[in-house]
């Protein structure tokens, strides 16, 4: 069991909301971590370089995580459902800035799971966690042009697009445009699950 220390020691894990628990990834998870970010409709829209990962850069990432968690700096979660076991995707919230309390939010589903409305419950409850338990003012997040539901998502909690960076991912044999989004602590709008 990692304890978080810092400025995230308040936090409980895992994260429960109603269908989901959001919680640090496990050396256990490497199996779906690969098979799933291998995927190309899942790494087509993160902002990582895409190569074939392996299991040794996922076993790094997975104890990266944990340790960022352990000194209170970051927070990388597995999104499981309810029993903890069945994985869903993952989710993230980085604070480079705790003194004006201005994270960044990412995340990601296995595409069995789209649809569903994991991506807002999570992307909801790691809000909350933010702005209630963390004191945070803002929370930004980013999305390729080509993905429309993410940002959809990020709509129905209260995020404001707030401008667009041209040609910063070439994928398919093109350039794409990024769309950034801000969330104020104050438009924060939770979803409930469907």
């Amino acid at each position: 069991m990692v304890s978080l220390s810092g400025r995230l020691a308040s936090v409980r894990l895992p994260l429960l909301t109603e269908r989901l628990a959001l919680r640090l990834p496990e050396l256990a998870d490497v199996p779906f971590l690969l098979r799933w970010i291998n995927e190309p409709a899942v790494f087509r829209p993160l902002a990582s370089r895409h190569r074939p990962y392996k299991r040794p850069e996922e076993v790094a990432w997975v104890k990266r995580s944990r340790r960022a968690a352990s000194k209170g700096e970051n927070l990388n979660l597995a999104i499981t459902l309810r029993d903890g076991r069945t994985h869903v995707g993952g989710i993230g919230l980085e604070v480079p800035d705790w003194d004006n309390g201005h994270g960044w939010m990412g995340y990601w589903l296995a595409p069995k799971y789209w649809h569903q409305g994991y991506a807002s419950e999570a992307a909801s409850a790691i809000c909350r966690l933010a702005f209630r338990d963390l004191a945070m003012h803002r929370i930004d997040a980013s999305v390729f042009e080509f993905n429309p539901r993410s940002m959809r998502v990020l709509r129905k909690l209260g995020f404001k697009r707030e401008g667009r960076k041209r040609d910063v991912l070439f994928r398919g044999g093109r350039w794409h445009d990024e769309v950034s989004f801000g969330l104020l602590a104050r438009d924060f709008r939770p979803v409930e699950p469907r």
